[in-house]
């Protein structure tokens, strides 16, 4: 069947979400690749994806029909302390990604958060005026209007609270 031939590359591959969406996409019979950093995991490529040369060859190699981007960094703590680094992650590699699924004649899902919003007007509808009350929810924002502007076409999901069995402990 057609499905067989779709290709997916699926970055935070080893977050809440990104396991869900894979075992979901290689159920129905895609060609998933999984991208992890910090938490290498088995089945999954170990990839940082603010590598824009790395990320560059990755798409090349892979060619995904679709990219659906989970990865960020959504810790307060850590935007805080790391706020470059974190900047780069969820807004530099993610418009570098879109930049580079569009000139593939790709198509991109873009994970973004509930965090746009400030919580003072809900329910929210995707006209709703955002208003990011911290780093992450500031960074994420941006990332959607990265997004846009790369191609109107691509989808920005908006997640609110994530649940689910968890792979590790913190300790």
């Amino acid at each position: 069947s057609l499905l067989q031939e779709m290709k997916l590359l699926l970055t935070g591959a080893s977050g809440l979400l990104g396991r869900e969406v894979k075992q979901v996409f290689s159920d129905s019979g895609w060609d998933v690749t999984g991208l992890c950093f910090s938490r290498p995991t088995e089945g999954l490529v170990q990839h940082d994806i603010t590598d824009q040369e790395a990320t560059a060859e990755l798409l090349k190699t892979t060619k995904p029909d679709l990219v659906i981007h989970a990865a960020a960094q959504r810790f307060p703590d850590k935007m805080e302390s790391d706020f470059e680094k974190s900047w780069d992650l969820n807004v530099a590699a993610t418009a570098n990604l879109a930049k580079m699924t569009k000139a593939a004649g790709g198509r991109l899902i873009y994970i973004s958060t509930d965090y746009v919003f400030d919580g003072n007007c809900s329910p929210y509808t995707a006209d709703s005026t955002t208003n990011p009350t911290n780093k992450y929810g500031q960074s994420k924002l941006e990332g959607e209007h990265k997004v846009r502007e790369i191609d109107e076409s691509f989808v920005v999901l908006r997640i609110p609270v994530l649940y689910g069995s968890i792979a590790h402990l913190k300790e």
